[in-house]
């Protein structure tokens, strides 16, 4: 299995391969075990069969394997405004925002400062705009409200500012995941109607290697025992909290993964999940975390396989380029960290709009990133193989020579066969000095500007907005 470098084995790995990941996985949870920094966990593994001492927990590879098979490989994700839902059903991979970056470039001054919560609603307004984000997620941290009311508000600023599904993280305790899932209760009509129509979806990151957060492992109980998607997202990182062999990453990653999507279907049997992952490598010269190496790419890439390989919807990790401004190095970094999970089958790929390895938002460069996500979605569409697509009839009456360009059939499917960019120049060389001589980065500036200033996103009732300020006030007034 040493040394499979070509390209087919990374699109489409060896089952065995696959296989021996997911075996050698659950051979580490038997024999050396799993901590759970959570008591309430521990007590359900307990009365499943599994052997606590302490805080670790060994786990039978039978118990987990009959776990996985309650889980739904497919579900959808629905939308505030009911028009952005989203079947998950493996046939298509949807765009995310990344997601908790401390700080950001200011858009009017050009200065790093920390990021607020005014920098969520504005990512959401934008996310909002743009055809190719299909998931709101706060992109940065809102800073400027105290620490234990974070969440709340940070799901709000998404929820009022976008009607499309909104994909939450760093939720630590089971408290904080009632009180986001009683904030979406409140603008669908109640649980209830938010079980049967969840508008958000959660993940929560484990602890590298193999420990489970304890606020966070309790945070998922609570999201999947209210019918809200929730993923288990570890962030192992190559000779740090995990093997350096990317083999040996893959399977901390996996064991981490499956056992507590297992125990989630334990305590709720057919709870929606995602296997999620965002595993990343280190520079040798540095010791840096980087997300966007050729083997951070491959090891995310993996995640989406391993998904497959247990028939579950997926959340992979992408982007998060190293470089400190949009450019080049963002451009080329990006582009093949949003391609090869892509094509990989990943269900949702989390990463879109940040820089500095997920440290830092500039406005710009989330419609820099949604311009790569649109070109990869052209890609991979089907292409029309009909008879009237292939024209045989209009060729043979044109013949050698002839000019397509004034023709029924050019007018009739030139919008279906042919994409317009958003950013991308395509001008001659003399037009593009009249207009400037604009970078891409220039004018991914000026649409965001304009998207801010025009874009209005669903709107909510009066008194659905008044009952959500009135929420947030009290959560926040009580810690």
């Amino acid at each position: 299995m040493r040394n499979r470098s070509r390209l087919a084995d990374v699109l489409s790995p060896d089952p065995q391969l696959l296989h021996q990941i997911h075996t050698h996985s659950l051979e580490l949870l038997e024999t050396r075990g799993i901590r759970f920094h959570s008591e309430r966990a521990r007590r359900i593994w307990q009365e499943a069969g599994a052997q606590v001492a302490g805080d670790v927990v060994r786990i039978p590879g039978s118990l987990v394997e009959e776990a996985l098979k309650r889980v739904p490989s497919s579900f959808t994700l629905y939308a505030r405004d009911g028009v952005h839902d989203l079947p998950i059903d493996g046939r298509r991979t949807y765009y995310s925002q990344d997601g908790c970056a401390a700080h950001t470039l200011d858009f009017e001054t050009g200065v790093r400062r920390r990021s607020s919560k005014r920098d969520i609603e504005q990512m959401a307004l934008l996310s909002d705009a743009l055809e190719t984000i299909d998931i709101v997620s706060p992109t940065v941290s809102a800073q400027d409200v105290p620490a234990s009311a974070v969440v709340v508000h940070e799901l709000a600023a998404c929820l009022l500012n976008s009607g499309k599904h909104v994909l939450t993280e760093s939720v630590t305790s089971a408290q904080e995941a009632r009180a986001q899932i009683e904030l979406a209760a409140l603008l669908v009509g109640g649980r209830e109607a938010l079980r049967e129509r969840p508008i958000f979806s959660n993940f929560v990151c484990t602890i590298s290697p193999l420990t489970q957060d304890g606020g966070g492992i309790e945070a998922a109980l609570e999201f999947a025992a209210a019918g809200i998607p929730v993923g288990i997202y570890p962030m192992a990182t190559t000779g740090v909290t995990a093997p350096v062999t990317l083999a040996g990453t893959m399977t901390v990653v996996n064991a981490e993964v499956v056992s507590a999507l297992a125990l989630l279907q334990i305590a709720t049997p057919g709870a929606k999940v995602f296997y999620c992952g965002g595993p990343a490598t280190i520079d040798l010269r540095t010791g840096a975390y980087t997300a966007t190496s050729p083997e951070a790419i491959w090891l995310r890439t993996m995640v989406a396989h391993m998904a497959r390989f247990y028939g579950l919807p997926s959340i992979v990790g992408a982007g998060a380029t190293s470089a400190k401004v949009p450019g080049e190095q963002a451009a080329w970094e990006n582009t093949l960290s949003f391609l090869f999970p892509t094509l990989a089958g990943a269900s949702i790929l989390f990463g879109m709009g940040l820089l500095d390895g997920s440290n830092l938002l500039t406005y710009e460069q989330l419609l820099l990133d949604a311009e790569i996500g649109a070109m990869i979605r052209r890609l991979l569409e089907p292409v029309d193989f009909s008879q009237e697509a292939f024209a045989l009839d209009l060729i043979q009456t044109l013949g050698p020579g002839g000019v397509f360009l004034d023709q029924p059939h050019t007018l009739a499917h030139m919008r279906r066969s042919l994409s317009i960019p958003r950013l991308s120049d395509r001008d001659s060389y003399e037009e593009w000095q009249q207009k400037g001589e604009l970078n891409r980065v220039a004018v991914a500036r000026d649409q965001a500007r304009m998207i801010l200033a025009t874009h209005q996103p669903p709107p909510l009732a009066d008194d659905l907005v008044r009952a959500v300020e009135e929420f947030l006030s009290a959560y926040t007034s009580q810690g």
